[in-house]
C-alpha cells in the first residue's frame, strides 16, 4: 500500500467519523429539543394550576369585597330613607305615609304598584287601590323627601324608577302615584293598614324596637322559618337583596342595624311575616312558637306585628 492510498484511506476514515459525529449531535439536539418542549408543558400546566389556585382565592375575596360595599351603601339609603320619613311624619302629626285605607271591606291587607300613572293617590277617582304600601312610599317622592336611587339596594340588579309616563315620555314625580315596577323598589316598609288593637304607624307610639324599614321581604319563604332554624336554613327567610346573608333594617327609634335573621323585630318578631293570620282579640296573647304568615290578604296582627311588604313576590 502506498503513501497515497494511505493517504486516501485516512480521509475516508476521517469523513465517516465526521458523519457519525454529525448524526449523534443531530440525535442529541432533538432529545434535549424532546426534553425542552416536555419541560415548557409541564411548567405550563404548574402557571395554570397556580392560576387556578389565585382565582378561587381571588374571586371569592373580591365578591366578599363587593358585597360589603353593598350592605354599607344599603344601610345609607335607609338612613336616608329614615330622614325623609322623619320629614314626613314630623309635618304629619307623627303619621308615617299612608295612602287610602280600606277599614271597613279590606282592613287587614295591602295592595302594591297600583294606579302608577294617575296623577293623585288621594283622588275620589283615583286608580291607586286603596291599601297600597308601595304607593304610600311613593309619596315621599311626590313631596321631594328622597331620590328614586334611594330605593335601590346596590346588593340587587334593581333599577331607580324611569320617572316616565306610560308613554315612556319623561314627567315630573308628582304625575304618578307608584314605583313603575317592583324593580325600581328594593325595600319593605311596615304595613300601615290594619285593625289590630293599637296598631298605629306613628312615630310618637311606636315602640323603639318596632321594624319600620328593611330589605325586601322574600315572600312565603319567611314563614317556613323559625326562630329556632340554623344559619343555613334561615336564609331561606331572609331577605334575597344579600344572597340570603341577612338583611339592614331600620328601626322606628331611627338606628339601622345588620341582623342575620328575619327574627329582627320587637321581642324577636319576624318582620317579614305577620304574626296570625287576623288581629288578636283583646287580651289574647300572641302564640308562641308561630312562623307566621304571609301574603296580601293578612296584615299586621297586634300593636308591635312589623309585616315589612311588599315582597319579592309582588313584582
Amino acid at each position: 500500500m502506498n503513501s497515497d492510498e494511505k493517504s486516501g484511506n485516512g480521509r475516508h476514515i476521517d469523513l465517516f467519523a465526521i458523519r457519525e459525529g454529525y448524526a449523534t449531535a443531530l440525535i442529541s439536539k432533538a432529545k434535549n429539543r424532546k426534553s425542552q418542549i416536555a419541560f415548557t408543558l409541564v411548567e405550563l400546566l404548574v402557571m395554570l394550576g397556580i392560576f387556578v389556585v389565585l382565582l378561587a382565592i381571588f374571586i371569592p375575596y373580591v365578591a366578599s369585597l363587593r358585597e360589603s360595599d353593598a350592605r354599607v351603601r344599603c344601610s345609607d339609603n335607609l338612613k336616608l330613607l329614615r330622614n325623609a320619613l322623619a320629614t314626613y311624619a314630623g309635618d304629619s302629626n307623627g303619621a308615617f305615609p299612608r295612602v287610602r285605607y280600606d277599614a271597613e271591606h279590606r282592613p287587614d291587607t295591602y295592595t302594591a304598584f297600583t294606579g302608577i300613572d294617575d296623577g293623585d293617590p288621594f283622588g275620589e277617582d283615583t286608580e291607586v287601590q286603596p291599601n297600597d304600601v308601595s304607593a304610600s312610599l311613593w309619596l315621599l317622592l311626590r313631596n321631594n323627601l328622597a331620590m328614586r336611587k334611594h330605593f335601590i339596594c346596590p346588593g340587587t340588579w334593581d333599577t331607580r324608577d324611569p320617572q316616565t309616563d306610560e308613554h315612556g315620555r319623561p314627567t315630573s314625580l308628582k304625575r304618578r302615584s307608584n314605583f313603575r315596577s317592583g324593580s325600581n323598589l328594593s325595600y319593605s316598609y311596615a304595613s300601615p293598614f290594619s285593625s289590630a288593637l293599637q296598631y298605629s304607624l306613628n312615630a310618637d307610639r311606636l315602640d323603639w324596637g318596632f321594624a319600620l324599614m328593611a330589605d325586601k321581604n322574600p315572600g312565603a319563604a319567611a314563614a317556613s322559618v323559625s326562630v329556632h332554624s340554623r344559619p343555613l336554613e334561615r336564609a331561606k327567610g331572609n331577605s334575597p337583596n344579600h344572597n340570603g346573608a341577612g338583611q339592614n333594617v331600620l328601626y322606628s327609634d331611627g338606628h339601622v342595624e345588620w341582623r342575620t335573621t328575619p327574627y329582627a323585630g320587637f321581642k324577636s318578631d319576624n318582620i317579614y311575616t305577620t304574626l296570625w293570620p287576623r288581629p288578636l282579640e283583646p287580651g289574647q296573647q300572641p302564640p308562641p312558637d308561630s312562623n307566621g304568615f304571609t301574603g296580601k290578604n293578612v296584615g299586621p296582627s297586634w300593636a308591635i306585628d312589623s309585616y315589612l311588604v311588599p315582597s319579592a313576590e309582588d313584582d
